[in-house]
């Protein structure tokens, strides 16, 4: 049992982390924070704003902050180039940093309560098409981005294959949601629809994608 303690204290870890986040955002503090004074600081202090966005974003999974609210921010900060730039780091950062941490300290827990011959054929599968799988759900919107780090740790998945996958899976979100933050300074105008049309267009496409799997499967 000793070897099973780092999995639940992992565990403990992130109840604990969901809870402060509750409390949070029910005792209204999350809607008292001045987003535009915070944004006007961090360009105001040049790439220095950049770094801790970087490290904020990094750190973000540790405390189950959700992704997308601070990614539309980096856009609306740094502009769509820079907070793109800033994204893909700290994002990939981020999703390495929960693999190996799950990886370190859940994987062993976490294989003594996978019994059943399903969950460890899909354990197999994943070890032997990792790639393709972790790029198949960064590409898709509706998977929860650290659910996949988290999940990529628990499972066989080779840290090669998750990190390749996954550097070159959050590239085409965070242009979309880049994009969007940056027209959000500008609301109203062609840049802001323009924005909006890309993300319908990438928030669509991966259940065309899908059916269209569908119909060729049924051929």
């Amino acid at each position: 049992m000793a070897s099973s303690k780092p999995f639940w204290l992992l565990l403990t870890w992130f109840v604990a982390a969901a809870c402060c986040l509750l409390v949070l955002k029910y005792t209204g503090v999350l809607g008292h924070i001045n987003m535009n004074g915070l944004s006007e600081w961090l360009r105001g202090l040049g790439w220095i704003g950049g770094l801790l966005y970087i490290v904020a974003y990094t750190l973000r999974p540790l405390v189950l902050f959700p992704a997308t609210p601070l990614t539309l921010f980096g856009g609306y900060t740094f502009g769509a180039l820079w907070g793109t730039v800033y994204d893909i780091i700290g994002a990939g950062a981020g999703a390495i940093l929960s693999f190996y941490l799950t990886r370190r300290w859940g994987r062993g827990g976490f294989q003594r309560i996978i019994r059943g011959k399903k969950l460890q054929s899909f354990d197999e599968k994943a070890e032997n098409n990792g790639f393709m799988v972790v790029l198949y759900m960064r590409l898709m919107p509706f998977f929860p981005f650290d659910g996949v780090s988290y999940g990529a740790g628990l499972s066989k998945i080779r840290a090669s294959d998750y990190t390749w996958a996954t550097l070159i899976g959050i590239i085409p979100g965070a242009i979309v949601y880049n994009v969007f933050g940056a027209s959000l300074q500008d609301i109203g105008s062609g840049k802001f629809y323009g924005a909006i049309a890309l993300y319908v267009v990438f928030a669509v496409l991966p259940f065309a994608f899908k059916r269209k799997q569908r119909q060729h499967a049924h051929h």
